[in-house]
């Protein structure tokens, strides 16, 4: 759903596309998606009692014309939906990568490059491990 499907107050050709990180970042606190988030204390014990999710521990999320827009540990068995909202208020795709994918300077690749690289896209079905080890 976009912004204008969800505020009948904005018209179509008044919406205006998010113009910096801050402003991206926003759209993902709005969703309790803050930088640095944490979905577990213990790596290995999250991991253990989500035996069949699709885990990206400090993942990295990628947004055209951005680059890198946030960061943080994500379920995407889990947090895909939040993902897919997210990705329609800022009218875009969102892309989903490893931690060594998109930090220690491998962020500043061409961003062809780098989505050529991700776990997950908010256009992909829904995120399993078994559909992961499938892909």
């Amino acid at each position: 759903m976009t912004n204008t499907q969800r505020d009948p107050g904005i018209y179509p050709s008044d919406w205006k596309p998010p113009s910096t990180i801050a402003d991206i970042q926003q759209t993902f606190e709005a969703h309790n998606f803050f930088d640095g988030r944490m979905i577990g204390g213990s790596k290995s014990l999250y991991i253990k009692k989500h035996t069949e999710d699709l885990i990206v521990f400090n993942a990295n999320v990628l947004m055209s014309g951005y680059g890198k827009v946030w960061y943080g540990d994500l379920n995407l068995t889990e947090d895909y939906l939040v993902l897919r909202e997210i990705s329609e208020c800022l009218n875009t795709t969102l892309y989903v990568l490893w931690e060594s994918d998109g930090r220690f300077g491998e962020e500043n690749k061409p961003f062809d490059e780098l989505i050529g690289k991700s776990v997950w896209n908010t256009d992909e079905p829904n995120p399993t491990k078994e559909w992961y080890l499938n892909k």
